[in-house]
């Protein structure tokens, strides 16, 4: 069995590639704006978010997930990165401009569900409650937020090792407890 200290620098490590590969990609997309954005975006459903979250399973011994089982789960969690949804369909079409603004929301978006799906993962059994996705993703969005919508940094290591290891094989219950906690901190 992988520790946690291995696992937690492979999911990051996943995270990352990920997001560098999807950053070129959505770039690229700008050059040409609506609607060719918009079939990127599409694409790289298939292409970069749907591998990414099932190589962290994978990796986490954890079956991929289906897709009736992952798309609820991703409209429950929707409203939390509606801003950086918003924002990419909107400055993302403006050809050539377009080109920087899809990058980064596009690797807001990769951190963010990378993030979500690694500490699942990393949980004793699957989360089934939808509203402790919406509170694990507003959290992470707390901790990693976004402070300028000019750039995006990428999270660091050290605080999301701290993160996974604080949260690695829990329970959904001893999780959930964790992230009502830590919610207070923020007042959200």
């Amino acid at each position: 069995m992988t520790n946690t200290k291995d696992l937690t620098l492979q999911s990051y490590n996943i995270i990352n590639s990920t997001a560098n590969s999807n950053i070129v990609l959505q770039g690229l997309s700008g050059c040409f704006g609506f609607p060719v954005t918009i079939i990127v975006d599409g694409a790289t459903i298939f292409t970069h978010y749907a591998p990414m979250l099932d190589k962290i399973r994978l990796l986490y011994d954890r079956e991929p997930l289906s897709k009736e089982v992952l798309v609820p789960m991703l409209k429950k969690i929707t409203s939390e990165l509606i801003f950086d949804l918003v924002f990419d369909k909107a400055a993302g079409q403006i050809p050539i401009a377009g080109i920087y603004f899809n990058a980064i929301c596009a690797k807001a978006l990769t951190w963010r569900l990378g993030i979500l799906f690694s500490i699942c993962s990393s949980l004793e059994n699957d989360i089934t409650n939808t509203e402790t996705l919406s509170k694990t993703i507003a959290l992470i969005r707390n901790v990693f937020p976004q402070k300028d919508i000019f750039k995006f940094t990428k999270p660091d290591y050290n605080a999301y090792k701290k993160i996974m290891f604080s949260v690695a094989n829990n329970t959904e219950e001893a999780f959930t407890d964790k992230i009502n906690e830590a919610l207070k901190a923020f007042e959200v």
